[in-house]
């Protein structure tokens, strides 16, 4: 099998496995369309930054955005962005602590860095629309799409730079896709990449598996993530088992045949 079928091969051992739970049509939405699919305002843009940014290492398990997401936007007076950039990080990850009882003290400062340099980014663009202008401007190659994502990455904190490939491609920029710790072991057993730490090196070769394969960076993304994962949290639908080593197996297998 040659890099330009990896796409086909994994598209369709997913169909295999989920057959007896989701849909073809549900695969197929789901890899194609970002969560966002109707962001349109600085407000949608904030609240899906703020979602992903409890993402980074162990913080999903502290901050709970799912579950506490309308006690955070009220605290931080969401949606006024100007009034959330002028918030002090440290008072306000005390707020949350004493509210939630909660531990992990560093991780609220972390998270409310991020949320609170999150709103002065956005804060400094006249409209959404100028937001987005600047995000096409990158959106021209894998190299550019690199460099803005890493752009982010100093300019949020918190936000690393598969966080900020993620914030893009769930804004709707199809050519990004996250080059977390399953694409990075996919990318290992493809031999494209030969360590954890290459997320510069996976990000373009994720690229260029896409394009050999006829696809977006998202839709490969979101395939591979699903079979690893087999988290269909759109449909709230979970997979009973993990299909991740399973998958690499295979997948190297087939690449040694040839």
């Amino acid at each position: 099998m040659k890099l330009n079928e990896v796409y086909e091969f994994s598209y369709n051992y997913l169909v295999e496995i989920s057959k007896d739970y989701v849909t073809k049509e549900q695969i197929n939405d789901f890899i194609s369309n970002p969560d966002t699919r109707n962001c349109s305002t600085f407000e949608d843009a904030f609240e899906l930054g703020m979602a992903i940014l409890q993402n980074f290492r162990s913080l999903r398990n502290v901050i709970k955005f799912a579950e506490r997401k309308e006690d955070i936007k009220k605290e931080i007076r969401f949606p006024n962005l100007d009034d959330i950039s002028k918030l002090d990080p440290v008072e306000l990850s005390n707020v949350f602590i004493k509210k939630y009882n909660a531990n992990g003290k560093c991780d609220w400062v972390n998270y409310c860095k991020g949320i609170v340099s999150m709103a002065k980014f956005l804060n400094g663009f006249k409209s959404y629309d100028e937001f987005k202008a600047l995000c096409n401007l990158f959106d021209t190659n894998v190299k550019s799409r690199a460099a803005f994502a890493l752009y982010l990455k100093e300019r949020i904190h918190n936000m690393g730079f598969a966080m900020a490939c993620n914030w893009l491609k769930e804004l709707g920029y199809s050519s990004y896709a996250k080059p977390d710790t399953h694409m990075l072991d996919i990318c290992i057993a493809l031999g494209v990449i030969e360590e954890k730490k290459q997320l510069l090196d996976c990000f373009e070769e994720m690229d260029r598996i896409a394009t050999l394969g006829g696809v977006t960076p998202y839709k490969l993304d979101k395939v591979w993530w699903l079979i690893c994962s087999g988290n269909y949290y759109r449909y709230k639908i979970q997979l009973p088992k993990t299909y991740k080593e399973d998958f690499i197996t295979k997948l190297k297998n087939k690449i040694e045949k040839y």
